[in-house]
């Protein structure tokens, strides 16, 4: 009698510590600023709930330049199964070595590509290893695009408010007086400059394509070996750059916190730079109704430049059927998207959550998400890094008036010609 009373507490102790004890461990890093800007803790709680048995572990990566965990996956370990973070610039080499999971099979449903902002989406398609096809290693879930934001109070001293319906009058065209003209008012009711821009070795490749392409729809040179140096519309833009920083509309910088700092004064007219940095203004001013934000000329149909961060699943991992249940239900989820612009202005991706749910600058997400559909990513070109190292000796000066336009142009050309422009992504 004693050992079946003895046999059956030791099956209930047993029993109590399977349920105490989860079957299954979902590992999820990401590094500290995505804990910040996304509710990752409220989202792991929420996966427990709906998947009895799993427990979310999540850990502020301490490193989280993706190659350094190549070593542990030649061994077949990962400290993770789920990885939320990363350009493509960090994650380049880990898709070129073939090291990430493909998940091309997530993109069904409320996940099927043509719920993507199209411009998003594209950047996390890459050419297989082998070169002959394409996948998606990553999926992007949080975008920023290039938008020129402006001050509205400016706006309207300036006359270049539409008060009947109560939004901005944009730039009406690339023709050199009607562009100037519009930029001129502008600057006659901002006491810093019309205009602001950062041209350091980050943001002078945005500064220069993006206007270019809401030109013309491309900012890449005919032969994709490249950006557009030769056209007229590359050549007209460069020209434009020089001229109003030349008459005191454009005032450049060469730091990003020199941009953000002249913006923030609430003294500058407009400021081209990425949608969140825009906002924060308001968190100066604390009125969202400060800010509006416009295109280029074009932009609403041509696009602009677009910045993604993505999540991804290590090959190796013994998880990618519970990671990939994970990131479909949490990551992509409306609350996960939009809390993080709500708080942080960080885009969602896919454009159903562009509408309800978003807690403020509703009237300004239809531009937002027109002009990014259409953006796409600077190219990860094989020679990137030695190409940023050239154009960063050309492009700033031209834009500071210090060369000739035609000089820095062909200096480019002449500079860049035997580099590597094989572009790492798919199109």
């Amino acid at each position: 009698m004693r050992k079946i009373a003895f046999g059956l507490a030791a099956f209930l102790a047993l029993a109590v510590a399977f349920i105490a004890f989860p079957q299954e461990v979902l590992r999820v890093y990401a590094p500290p600023w995505i804990f910040k800007k996304f509710p990752l803790e409220e989202v792991a709680k929420r996966f427990e709930a709906d998947h009895p048995g799993v427990k979310v572990e999540l850990t502020r990566a301490s490193k989280w330049s993706a190659p350094t965990y190549i070593t542990a996956w030649k061994a077949g370990d990962t400290p993770f199964d789920v990885f939320v973070g990363g350009s493509g610039s960090m994650l380049a080499p880990v898709i070129v070595g073939g090291w990430l999971e493909p998940l091309d099979d997530m993109l069904t449903g409320h996940m099927a590509p043509d719920k993507f902002v199209g411009g998003f989406l594209a950047a996390g398609y890459y050419k297989t290893p082998d070169g002959k096809g394409a996948y998606y290693p990553v999926l992007p879930f949080m975008g920023e695009v290039a938008i020129i934001g402006v001050n509205t109070r400016i706006m309207k001293a300036a006359g270049l408010w539409d008060e009947e319906n109560n939004k901005p009058i944009p730039i009406p065209s690339w023709d050199e007086d009607a562009f100037f003209g519009w930029f001129n008012k502008l600057q006659a009711a901002a006491p810093l400059g019309a205009h602001v821009q950062i041209w350091d070795r980050e943001f002078m490749q945005y500064n220069y394509c993006g206007p270019i392409k809401a030109m013309t729809g491309t900012f890449l040179a005919p032969d994709g070996k490249g950006f557009d140096v030769t056209s007229e519309a590359a050549h007209k833009w460069l020209s434009y750059v020089q001229r109003m920083y030349t008459e005191g509309i454009g005032k450049w910088t060469i730091t990003d916190q020199d941009g953000y700092a002249k913006w923030k004064t609430g003294a500058v007219g407009s400021f081209y730079a990425a949608q969140g940095h825009i906002m924060e203004l308001v968190s100066v001013t604390g009125n969202e109704g400060d800010i509006a934000y416009i295109g280029w000329p074009g932009a609403d149909v041509n696009g602009s430049i677009i910045w993604t961060h993505s999540v991804w699943i290590p090959k190796v991992s013994p998880n990618k059927e519970l990671a990939k249940a994970f990131i479909r239900a949490q990551i992509f989820s409306q609350y996960f998207q939009q809390w993080s612009f709500n708080h942080y202005v960080k885009l969602p991706v896919l454009k159903k959550y562009y509408g309800d749910g978003i807690t403020w600058f509703q009237d300004q997400m239809p531009t937002i998400l027109a002009i990014a559909d259409n953006s796409q990513p600077i190219p990860l070109f094989a020679d990137l890094e030695e190409y940023l190292d050239i154009l960063v000796k050309y492009l700033p000066d031209a834009a500071f008036g210090r060369i000739d336009v035609d000089t820095a142009l062909a200096k480019i050309a002449e500079e860049s010609a035997d580099l590597d422009f094989t572009d790492l992504r798919a199109h």
